[in-house]
Parts: C-alpha cells; structure tokens; sequence
C-alpha cells in the first residue's frame, strides 16, 4: 500500500468554493491531485483484492462484507482463530454469537459440521460443575467422567490406657443360703433332694464373713472418626459457563 498522499495544495490544506460576487476563486484542482487521488484508491483496492484472492473468494461488486469474510477464513484456515470444540471460559449465560454453552445438550451435524468433527456423538459435554483434567497416561478414555473422591489414606487414632485391676464385692457378713423344693443332688443328677413346697427345707453351712474377687481382665475401645467437610471434593473456585466455538 502506498504511503500517505499529500493534501490539495491551498490554504489550510482544505477545499473552498470561492465566492464570485467577492471575486474570490474557489480552490483549483490540478491533476496532480486527482492522480493522487487515483494512486491512493487504486493502491487501498489492490491490498483488498489481495485478501480476496488469499481467501480464494472472488470480488462481488454487490457484497459489502467480502472482506471481513475473507479475513475470517484466512485466520481459520491458518489456525489464528478459536479451534472447533475448545472448552472456555465465559462469564455470562448467553454465549457470544457462533459458540454453545456445554451442557449436554445434543447439536445438528449438519448446522454445525466442524463442531461434530471433534464431538462425533453429535452432544456437547455437559461441564456444568466440572473441572477439566489432563488425559492420564493410562486408564482413562478421551472425555470419559470421573466421580469425585479423596485419595485412599489411613487416619491415626489412640486411646489413653487404662487399667481397671481386680475389683472386690461387697462384704455381707456371716450370712447362709436357704433351699427348698426342686433343689438337686450334688453331682448333676435330675433326681430332685425334695419336695417341699417353699424355700424352708434347709439352709447352707455359713462360711463366713467373705468377699469375692472379680476379674476384669483386658479390653479393647472402640474409636469412631465423625464425618466432617462439604458434600464433595472441592477446590476454592469461581463459576463460570464453558462455551465452544461452533460456528
């Protein structure tokens, strides 16, 4: 393109129309400014045309966007602009125009070809309250969804020791301990000693004021960990829609 063509030779660099009955003459044009004039237009044509021709689109004397057109498909096919299918980030729910929010929702092959190259099962991802994750080296399928969790971990507890020893009853005193019917003989028999009805038919020998020991013995505490934090796993974030391009 050429440089900047220099301005029409008279006052001020601008065009005036004279005035006649002052016998003022207006600003005359001499041909080296038309040729100028002419230079420059035909200059600014040669830079549009040669976008045009870069983008393989013919001039359309009644078209007034050929060269926005072009320019797009330029950064398009020299992969300047947003790739078919890329997550990104936007901070409101309606999508700029060409791009559809992931929300699982299912789109048209037809309407959106570029877009069905990259999701070949015609739905875009639904990311609503997802975060994007590298594709391990192994185990996981391409777009494949993983459940959240907490990485498998132990958790250290303990309980102070104690030690109960051996316990004492109570002492009662010389005392005995009376049968009546329906006691059996020493030894296992089922024959019973009597029949007396009540508890008077005999009494025990007294042994004694006495005591009896009891052993408590070891024994284990069971500790339980209360449940604690929010209802999945999470980092500090900010909410956003993903959007990709699809037109």
């Amino acid at each position: 393109m050429q440089s900047l063509m220099p301005p029409v030779d008279a006052p001020n660099n601008e065009f005036s129309d004279g005035n006649p009955s002052l016998g003022t003459l207006g600003t005359i044009v001499r041909a080296l400014f038309l040729n100028n004039v002419q230079d420059a237009i035909r200059s600014v044509q040669r830079e549009l045309l040669s976008i045009l021709a870069a983008a393989n689109i013919n001039p359309d004397g009644d078209s007034n966007n050929q060269v926005l057109q072009a320019i797009n498909k330029i950064m398009v096919d020299s992969n300047m602009s947003v790739p078919y299918g890329i997550p990104l980030p936007w901070p409101t729910s309606t999508p700029p125009t060409g791009y559809l929010i992931c929300n699982g929702a299912s789109f048209s092959a037809a309407t959106y070809p570029n877009l069905a190259a990259v999701y070949t099962g015609g739905s875009l991802p639904d990311l609503r309250g997802q975060t994007i994750k590298g594709l391990p080296a192994s185990g996981r399928a391409l777009l494949s969804l993983e459940a959240d969790g907490n990485k498998s971990h132990t958790h250290n507890a303990s309980a102070s020791a104690t030690d109960l020893g051996t316990k004492t009853t109570s002492n009662n005193g010389d005392h005995s301990h009376s049968w009546g019917s329906g006691m059996q003989k020493q030894g296992g028999s089922d024959q019973e000693v009597g029949s007396n009805s009540g508890d008077g038919f005999g009494t025990t020998s007294t042994a004694g004021a006495h005591t009896h020991d009891v052993v408590l013995g070891s024994h284990s505490h069971t500790i339980t960990v209360d449940a604690s934090g929010n209802s999945e796993t999470t980092v500090k974030n900010m909410a956003f829609h993903y959007i990709v391009r699809a037109a």
